[in-house]
């Protein structure tokens, strides 16, 4: 008995002592929070990470604004594949790169048009630190010079860039965080999708709007923020948002509290559905300048039929313009018919937004359904003329 305890003593103690061969201690490791990729010269690629200081770091809020002693500090490398850059950086940095933390990763549009974006995107799927809840975007210039801005409020230029991609709850122009795993999948299936646009002015920059890739994994231009709205009400994700209509001659603003969107398909001709798209609005009036009396119930029926009318149309130029001009469904119709009419799908997926390009031809009918539930009317308002 003596012996075989011994024997289990000496087996959990090799077990223990193998557990942390590869350990790296927290201070060696160079912690990357955000990535930037463009083209370089002959066709490389330059790969740009954003490394956190901690010395500089140590005492100062997340919100305090950036710090005299500069919190981040942006490497960049250039080489054939991006696995050969980010070896290359260990030679200019103490601490290797640690992925672990990236939050954003920007690709430029200049990549994205080349249809480079599964090429950019197979070292970070890849790579075993690396999570897939990283967040992609499509620069509009060059991806590296969004990591070098210096916003007023955060510490760090990433930590500012994350933040505001999250805000889809309050701005309706733009599109949800799209993932690195999200793209993946969209790869994988040969899927059209839209995935966030930023844009710089200054030190401030904009997420309003979208980039639109093709099944062919090419990106075949952008949305506006207008556009972009359109698209977010197709999908359904519209959480909040502002519609600003005319009464009399009048801007009067309608803020969004509820959307949803529900979708139905008619494949009786498996070559040309026809979908009806339902989309219902409830709201407040936000805001007005117009001199009616807004506890008339004509005035606000009159008031819902401009708001939906005013969605309709944004809806139909996004429609037209993933239609015709762009040929990639990028607002879900695809799904639907995968989920509902799959024998239908299958039979028609190879020639959706590719070969015969029947989402092009598909019939797609919009009806808006607006409900004002309150007026904020703070007096009784008399029509000019009384």
């Amino acid at each position: 008995m003596s012996k075989l305890l011994r024997g289990l003593v000496a087996a959990a103690s090799l077990i223990l002592a193998a557990g942390c061969w590869d350990r790296v201690e927290i201070e060696d490791r160079g912690f990357v929070v955000g990535s930037a990729i463009d083209e370089g010269k002959d066709g490389a690629y330059e790969l740009t990470f954003q490394y956190i200081v901690p010395s500089a770091m140590q005492g100062k809020s997340a919100g305090g604004g950036h710090p005299s002693a500069q919190s981040f500090q942006n490497v960049s490398s250039t080489a054939a594949t991006l696995f050969k850059a980010a070896r290359k950086m260990s030679n200019e940095t103490s601490r290797p790169p640690y992925l672990e933390h990236n939050k954003i990763i920007i690709v430029s549009e200049r990549l994205a048009r080349a249809g480079k974006i599964q090429e950019v995107l197979d070292l970070f799927v890849r790579d075993p630190e690396m999570r897939r809840a990283a967040k992609l975007m499509i620069s509009v210039g060059q991806a590296k010079k969004l990591l070098e801005i210096k916003p007023p409020i955060e510490t760090l230029p990433v930590q500012y860039i994350n933040s505001t991609s999250e805000n889809p709850q309050k701005s309706e122009s733009i599109v949800p965080a799209t993932t690195m795993g999200h793209v993946h999948r969209f790869l994988l299936e040969e899927h059209s999708f839209a995935i966030p646009r930023i844009t710089q002015t200054d030190s401030k920059v904009s997420l309003s709007g979208a980039a639109v890739f093709g099944s062919d994994k090419k990106m075949k231009g952008f949305l506006d923020g207008e556009e972009t709205t359109g698209k977010n009400y197709f999908s359904g994700t519209i959480k909040a948002g502002a519609v600003e209509v005319e009464i009399e001659g009048k801007p009067l603003l309608f803020e969004v509290k509820r959307a949803s969107r529900t979708l139905y398909a008619n494949v009786s001709d498996p070559e040309s559905p026809a979908f009806t798209v339902n989309v219902r609005i409830e709201g407040n009036v936000g805001e007005t300048y117009s001199h009616v009396d807004l506890l008339d119930p004509q005035v606000i029926r009159m008031i819902e039929n401009r708001v939906s009318d005013k969605i309709r149309e944004i809806m139909y130029v996004v429609l037209e313009k993933l239609q015709k001009e762009y040929k990639a469904d990028a607002i879900g119709l695809s799904d639907y018919l995968n989920e509902n009419h799959y024998r239908v799908w299958k039979k028609i997926a190879a020639d959706w937004d590719r070969g015969d390009h029947l989402f092009s031809k598909c019939k797609v009918d919009v009806k808006v359904h607006t409900r004002l539930r309150i007026i904020g009317a703070i007096e009784r308002v008399q029509p000019e003329g009384e």
